[in-house]
Parts: C-alpha cells; structure tokens; sequence
C-alpha cells in the first residue's frame, strides 16, 4: 500500500494500486477556501467568517470537491444564516478531470464533481431597527 503526504503532491490515501493526485487549485486569492473532509467544520467556518468580517473584501470564493461538496454549501448556507441578511450567494458546479498515477507509472484519469460558492455582501443591507 502507498502512504504519501501533501507536501509530495499527494493526498494521504491508502491505496493498493497507486496514488491519487490533489486536484487542481485555479487560484490562490485570499478569499479562495479549498475545503476537504479532513479540516475541522468550525475551523473553516471561523476563517471564512474572519475573511468577510475584517470588511477588506467582500466577497469569499468557497470550492469543494467529491464529498466535500456537501460541506461547502453547509458552510455558505451557515455564513448567510449568521450574517442575517448581509450576505447573499452564487454557486457554480463543476466537473473536473482528476489524474491518478498508478504502480506502473501510468495515469489514469477520472471525472468528479465540484462547487464553488460565492458568498458577498449585499448591497440592500436589512435592518431590524424600526423607526416607529
């Protein structure tokens, strides 16, 4: 069995007949989060929430792949619910090309699916303050 580590350009997996490689990242921006299964929820929760709260940017980019995908829209439908109102979403699906090397050298290639869900700021802001 193979046991290989991210920093190699693998994804920890045991495998009997190769490696799966970690699928392609278009972008490094700082308010791009690529979620897996391994993170903890909350943590990832906290970094996008951080990322939108300090008011810099006003939007983050949330991606996910395969089983992560379920958490990623968790995450953003979590973010809208603790914005109360302020922020609002658009998601886009995907289907990438994932390449596996196997024992042989040779590389196999599959298809998966993936989300990206962008969470921005509204501009019409509701409020719970009545004037009356």
């Amino acid at each position: 069995a193979v046991v290989s580590t991210q920093s190699t350009g693998d994804i920890g997996l045991n495998m009997s007949k190769g490696r799966k490689k970690i699928p392609p990242v278009h972008s490094h921006g700082i308010n791009e989060i690529y979620l897996d299964t391994a993170q903890p929820f909350n943590q990832q929760l906290e970094r996008a929430w951080r990322i939108l709260d300090e008011g810099k940017l006003d939007h983050v980019v949330i991606h996910g792949i395969g089983p992560a995908m379920s958490r990623v829209l968790n995450l953003a439908l979590q973010i809208k619910g603790r914005g109360k109102g302020m922020y609002d979403l658009s998601t886009t699906t995907h289907t990438v090309t994932l390449h596996d090397e196997l024992e042989d050298e040779t590389i196999q290639s599959r298809k998966n699916s993936s989300v990206s869900v962008k969470v921005f700021r509204t501009l019409g802001v509701t409020s719970s303050w009545n004037p009356s």
